[in-house]
């Protein structure tokens, strides 16, 4: 079997990386997530751009949303002066060196569908969920033939 690191896959497929700064209101949390719709997850960093934590969309569900109502949202007033820093889950990143099934395992530890990539501590990206899967096939080609 072939080893495979996660800067093979990053360098094949990253690009785009959803950040806010821990001290964001939780309303550009909002904005920045519902700007792409393909964002799942932000990356809480510092102003260095270090990863502090993320926020992935059910802190957002849990923390700032009363009733889920098709087309209708509404937010708690009482949640206003949220900061990003206030939901948002433990750093689960992994470097350019790591090994891809290190990254599966943290993807999996984490329950995350987008996975930071980190160098020296600072977010250069992200995995997501299918492009982990694509690696995973690429690393062991000949169990995934048909």
């Amino acid at each position: 079997m072939v080893r495979i690191k996660v800067k093979t896959v990053y360098d094949e497929n990253s690009g785009f990386v959803d950040k806010v700064l821990e001290s964001d209101p939780i309303e550009k949390v909002v904005a920045v997530m519902g700007a792409n719709k393909t964002t799942r997850t932000v990356f809480v960093v510092d102003k260095e751009r270090n990863l502090l934590g993320l926020i992935t969309i059910h802190e957002i569900f849990d923390q700032i949303f009363d009733e889920m109502k098709p087309k209708i949202l509404k937010l708690f007033n009482k949640k206003k002066g949220l900061k990003a820093r206030d939901i948002m889950r433990p750093a689960i990143s992994v470097s350019l060196d790591d090994n891809l099934d290190d990254a599966l395992c943290a993807a999996k530890a984490g329950n995350l569908q987008d996975l930071p990539v980190c160098k020296d501590g600072k977010v250069v990206g992200e995995l997501d969920c299918f492009e982990l899967l694509d690696g995973l096939v690429a690393e062991n080609k000949n169990y995934f033939k048909e």
